[in-house]
Order: C-alpha cells, then structure tokens, then sequence
C-alpha cells in the first residue's frame, strides 16, 4: 500500500510518503496558517521525489487531533482533499497516541508514558500509555483533566507532549513522574504511519462525512457562540 502520513497536531508538522511501512520521502515545516499552504506542495516533491504518481496513492493517514486547532483543520483539510481527488482511504491517528511513540526513541523505554496538549483553564488532555509489543497502546481514553490528579493517579511515568512546558510546575512537582524532554514533545508523521498501517490492516478507515478533528472539548469560539445563543433565547422567553 502506498500511503500519505501528516502529522500536523502541534507546532511542528511533519509529512512523509511510504510504500507499506518503508519510508520513502519525508520533510517537516512548521504549523501555522501561512505555512498550511506549503503541504500540499511539499507532499508534490516528495511524490516525484519518491518516483510516485499521485493516482498511486491508496491511503492518507492522518494525526486527528487533539491538538492545535489550527494544526488540525490543516491536516484534515489536506486529508480530505486529497481523499476526494485521489479516491484514497482515510486513516485518523489520535494525535495523544502518535506522540506516546516518541518515547520508542529514549535510551531506556519507560514502561508507562503519559502524552498531554495544554486544554488552557489550567487543564490538559491527556491519556495514559503502557508499552506493549512494541508500541505503546493506550490505558485510558483521552479527556480533559487536572494535571495534578491525573497525574498522581498514574504514577510512576514517563510524560511528553506539546502541554509539559505549559504545566511544568505542576509536572515538576509529581512524585514518579520523569519529564522526556522538549525534543519529544511533538508528534511525528513516522508514528502516525506506524499507528495507521496498523489501523488499515485493521480495516479502521473513516468516511470523508466524519472526517472532522478529535477536539475531546469544543473549540472555544464555539462554546462561546452556544451560550451567546442560549443567553439571547434566555432573554426572549
């Protein structure tokens, strides 16, 4: 199978072409708005890079979130447009467990990994990761939560993610808990290839109607609008 994997949940983005699970092509750029632009552009090289044409494509594997906002609707977008031009099947990889793979690449793999975003209003998402046959599968679902309990609850562990530096007095001051350190703190299109081979063999793909970013909350412009909506009803009853 010949497939896309875009890994764009945080500040870095990554992006590579694969035949099965050999990387054939990769490159990284940066994740903000004006940058969004560049993908597509930079898939194309990879694809005359790689000795490819876009017709060959099956799959595009994809980090679904959570994660930066931004970041996501890049990635979706791009996935979903190349879906729909190319007849692809779609893949989406949980960002929190393509950055629990990171920590494959540690001098000595910890047993348990806990991979968190900053959520803001002093919370995280985050989900808890035990090593299993070689990679690490999850032990929980991915929620909002308080840094500080959650991670006392699932002590000893090894944390990573784009919300330890946003939280590192809290992190700093958890028992059992060792920091992987900032090189390991964003997702990587090599994991989302990993985590969505898989899931193809397994037959997850995701039709391009419910292709949409794994938010866990609801963005906040959208939150803010709901109760805009509901305060304005409120007033005319």
């Amino acid at each position: 199978m010949l497939a896309i994997a875009v890994e764009t949940s945080g500040s870095r983005g990554s992006v590579l072409v694969a035949r099965g699970e050999t990387v054939l092509t990769s490159d990284t750029f940066k994740v903000e708005q004006q940058h969004g632009v560049q993908l597509l552009p930079t898939v194309d090289t990879l694809t005359k890079k790689a000795g490819l044409t876009p017709d060959q494509f099956n799959a595009i594997y994809v980090s679904g979130g959570p994660g930066s906002f931004t970041g996501l609707r890049i990635g979706i977008t791009f996935a979903k447009a190349m879906a729909f031009a190319l007849g692809c099947k779609v893949v989406r990889v949980p960002s929190l467990d393509v950055l629990a793979q990171n920590a494959l690449e540690l001098s000595t793999r910890p047993k348990r990994v806990i991979s968190i975003f900053d959520a803001k209003r002093g919370n995280v998402f985050g989900r808890t990761f035990e090593l299993r046959d070689g990679l690490y599968e999850p032990i929980d679902e991915p929620k909002e939560r308080s840094p500080r309990e959650y991670l006392a609850k699932h002590a000893p562990a090894t944390i990573l993610g784009a919300g330890v530096e946003r939280h590192r007095e809290v992190i700093e001051q958890a028992e059992g808990i060792t920091v992987a350190g900032s090189d390991y703190d964003f997702g990587k299109a090599e994991w989302v290839l990993a985590l969505g081979a898989r899931m193809a063999s397994q037959n997850q793909f995701i039709s391009l109607d419910e292709l949409i970013p794994i938010y866990i909350r609801k963005p906040d412009a959208e939150e803010k609008w709901e109760a805009r909506q509901a305060a304005e009803s409120g007033k005319e009853t």
